[in-house]
């Protein structure tokens, strides 16, 4: 299972819109510029995301975007669910009919796959992901010379 284009570029953005969240909407145009993902695709992105619970948009001369959930309340699986759907290797781990079912020797595998893959995403939160990303720049920021 590929995580789509759609979901890390979400999630790029749902960094960045995290770290200049304040008391006003983020502009989308703002994001886009500085995470340079293109405008119209960033637009869908965030439209899929408001239709999923995860933003707000807020129109007008201060228009732009906010979570509707906290940034703490919103997991990578959360994004990747809400775009891509179900993080699935294989059809039977989402409850496909599946003939080979009982003579499958992989089967566990895959679930073990989906199992892993849900919990990574579940445990990292867009907060989480703000915070590390803010401490790299920070840390990069205070050279000292002597």
């Amino acid at each position: 299972m590929n995580i789509s284009a759609k979901s890390k570029y979400a999630v790029r953005a749902l960094v960045e819109l995290a770290q200049h969240n304040g008391d006003q909407p983020v502009p989308i145009a703002d994001i886009s510029a500085r995470k340079d993902i293109p405008l119209q695709f960033l637009e869908q992105l965030f439209s899929s995301l408001r239709k999923a619970g995860i933003l707000n948009s807020h129109r007008g001369v201060r228009g732009g975007f906010s979570f509707k959930r906290l940034p703490e309340e919103v997991s990578v699986l959360d994004v990747v669910e809400a775009l891509d759907g179900s993080v699935a290797p294989a059809a039977c781990t989402v409850g496909a009919p599946c003939d080979k079912k009982d003579h499958c020797a992989v089967q566990d595998v895959w679930m073990d796959a989906k199992t892993s893959l849900e919990s990574v995403l579940s445990a990292a939160t867009i907060a989480d992901l703000a915070e590390k990303e803010s401490m790299m720049y920070t840390s990069t920021e205070e050279m000292y010379y002597i």
